[in-house]
């Protein structure tokens, strides 16, 4: 392991150490009376309108039936710490003499689409994570939700499942494409799989939808899902790559998606250039007012990661055509499961136009804020003091600080959102953080404002990071375990 990450790894946990006995030494927040001995639609109902805090918070015995309630609330409520969701789905399976994975598919059977409050993503991670042969003795179960559950993110997880079950391909292959619309939907859900070498299995299934599908959903889902296929990668890379140049723009927008999730080093050195050269023209072709929308943020920040891959006068050229066709942006990505960006840093030009796109990968919701150089840590602990929020609010874990410059909302899992803003006039290293409670030790980055882009181009000299006070690698710009997209 890297010495620089596993002191990070240090850090973190002694920073996550402190930050939690700072926010312990508040007061919980009282939480009014719940009346357990009611229906089980009003005991519902009174939890339900319990902040998380107040949730956590209440009395409950693991070995009392009458909290039940209780384990299945926090077992389903978004936005809690995962400890809270592994303690309730212990305590459930010893209540209901069952186990982890029939009380997962209770959960996530039963989950409303329209109801926000419920994660189904974390539900799903957590059955993913589960044993090959406990799944499969759930599999009839399973196999029940892949056809009869009202959402595609269960039907995903469900086609998932079966196939860790099974530990190979073949049979859960038949099954989906036996299914009105399952194709796409086990394509879909072959990157939740953790196995690599299982999601490998479906290569020579899945990558001849991909230049040709019985249809657009089939085809789009084909293409993440090769993505995701270690060993395959430099077949990957061209299929995608022919994409850009000819396909429908639903296809070719999730062909840049996809390559992005392709490790660079990966990637076939005599097909980088050209390909840089088709996102310019891609890019060229769309009306300048077009040209911040996500799907070509996409493909700018995958011209860019192209051009890092190239010797320094290619690279340094196209970035700069990219850059002259647009605002500067820049797409950060949350890595699943690692509470980590995939960008150390991000570099902008003094008082020009940026924008700023998170993607949330994560099964937990992030934001991004942007401070004012140094404050990183202070927001954040003043972040981790705040109440819970509604549901619905936009300024989630976001203190009211003159420290903090731009900030995204909370995002949820699976979907992002964009900033778009001025960069300083003030150069210097501003940090970027998220400030839900308790990521900042690990989630965390710089946005380096330099006079003039052109020339740290030609000597860059990388900021330092805000925790460990050692300037970042100038060859490496990824966090730990990303894939290699960032800028260079």
């Amino acid at each position: 392991m890297n010495r620089r990450w596993l002191m990070t790894g240090v850090v973190a946990i002694a920073l996550v150490a402190w930050s939690s006995i700072s926010v312990a030494a508040d007061p919980p927040e009282a939480a009014p009376q719940i009346f357990l001995d009611k229906s089980p639609q009003i005991v519902a109902y009174q939890l339900r309108r319990l902040s998380n805090a107040q949730l956590v918070g209440l009395e409950r015995k693991p070995t009392e039936t009458k909290y039940r309630p209780i384990y299945q609330a926090l077992l389903t409520r978004r936005g809690l710490d995962k400890k809270y969701r592994d303690e309730a789905l212990g305590v459930l399976a010893q209540l209901d003499h069952s186990d982890a994975v029939v009380e997962l598919l209770d959960a996530i059977g039963n989950v409303d689409p329209e109801d926000k409050s419920t994660p189904p993503h974390e539900l799903v991670g957590m059955l993913m994570a589960q044993k090959p042969a406990a799944l499969a003795a759930q599999r009839d179960k399973i196999k029940s939700l892949a056809s009869d559950s009202s959402s595609d993110l269960v039907k995903e997880s469900a086609y998932a499942a079966l196939a860790v079950a099974d530990g190979k391909a073949d049979d859960v292959w038949k099954l989906a494409s036996s299914s009105e619309g399952g194709l796409p939907l086990l394509l879909a859900g072959i990157g939740l799989i953790n196995d690599g070498h299982l999601r490998a299995a479906f290569f020579d299934r899945a990558n001849p939808l991909v230049p040709k599908a019985p249809d657009e959903a089939t085809q789009i889902a084909a293409v993440g899902a090769v993505a995701a296929m270690p060993g395959h990668e430099g077949d990957a890379f061209s299929e995608l790559a022919a994409l850009i140049r000819s396909a429908a723009p639903a296809v070719r927008d999730a062909a840049v998606r996809a390559i992005r999730h392709i490790p660079s080093d990966k990637w076939p050195e005599s097909q980088i250039e050209p390909l840089a050269h088709d996102v310019i023209k891609l890019v060229q072709d769309t009306p300048a007012a077009q040209r911040t929308t996500p799907q070509i943020a996409q493909a700018v920040q995958l011209g860019n990661d192209l051009a890092g891959e190239l010797a320094d006068e290619q690279g340094l050229a196209i970035k700069k055509s990219l850059r002259e066709l647009g605002v500067r942006v820049v797409v950060i990505r949350t890595l699943r499961e690692q509470m980590q960006y995939d960008l150390r840093y991000f570099v902008v030009q003094a008082a020009k136009p940026v924008q700023v796109v998170l993607e949330n990968g994560d099964a937990m919701p992030h934001n991004l804020v942007i401070t004012v150089p140094g404050a990183l840590q202070e927001v954040a602990v003043a972040a981790g003091t705040m109440p819970a929020p509604d549901l619905n609010a936009t300024r989630a874990y976001i203190p009211d600080s003159p420290k903090v410059l731009q900030a995204l909302s909370l995002v949820q899992p699976d979907e992002s959102q964009s900033l778009s803003f001025i960069a300083p006039s003030q150069s210097g290293e501003y940090d970027y953080v998220c400030t839900f409670p308790g990521h900042w030790v690990r989630m965390y980055g710089v946005m380096l404002v330099v006079p003039d882009l052109d020339a740290w181009e030609k000597d860059p000299k990388p900021p330092t990071d805000p925790l460990l006070h050692k300037p970042y690698d100038s060859q490496k710009n990824e966090a730990t375990g990303a894939m290699p997209m960032g800028e260079h």
